[in-house]
């Protein structure tokens, strides 16, 4: 009996384990992103995101913003301090494969911004997406978080020298 149940246990472990690997397999651009929301977190660059910008909370480093356009895990605003204003969510970038995270991001974000941008790898964790002659840029970097879990960040910019990396960014 001991030996049937701990068959039957070891069987089940497996058919969880299969359906956990199965349940966390690729996120579709519209699972990842919302799309519609980076959207207009995009056209309001033009206006330094005056359209898309709530409450105001100021510290002596920072000034932020909060929004109701969320591109990227609930989790975006409106931020100043070493650049000028940008929209900058944070998530996770869960994947299967932890070191191709930022790849298979990069798919999903190129699916949402669709056709006519361009994508260039300006660092090992870090996109920039590009129009030919248009502003603004999008950024897609990733990194680990202290519980080594793999983090993404996704900036939108009002141009290019905004959107480059800073000494010390690295």
């Amino acid at each position: 009996m001991r030996r049937t149940m701990r068959t039957w246990l070891a069987g089940a472990g497996v058919v969880l384990l299969s359906g956990c690997a199965s349940q966390a397999t690729e996120q579709t651009a519209a699972e990842r992103f919302d799309c519609a929301a980076l959207d207009r977190a995009i056209a309001s660059a033009e206006t330094g995101f005056g359209d898309i910008k709530g409450r105001l909370e100021t510290t002596n480093l920072t000034r932020t913003w909060q929004t109701d356009t969320q591109a990227f895990h609930d989790a975006c605003v409106i931020t100043s301090a070493r650049r000028p204003d940008h929209y900058l969510c944070f998530g996770s970038l869960s994947t299967d494969d932890p070191r191709g995270a930022l790849v298979a991001g990069g798919e999903a974000l190129g699916q949402c911004l669709g056709e006519g941008w361009r994508s260039e790898r300006t660092a090992p964790d870090r996109l920039e997406f590009t129009r030919q002659g248009r502003e603004p840029v999008v950024v897609l970097e990733s990194f680990l978080n202290d519980r080594g879990r793999r983090m993404g960040t996704l900036g939108v910019y009002q141009d290019a020298r905004d959107a480059a990396p800073r000494p010390g960014d690295e």
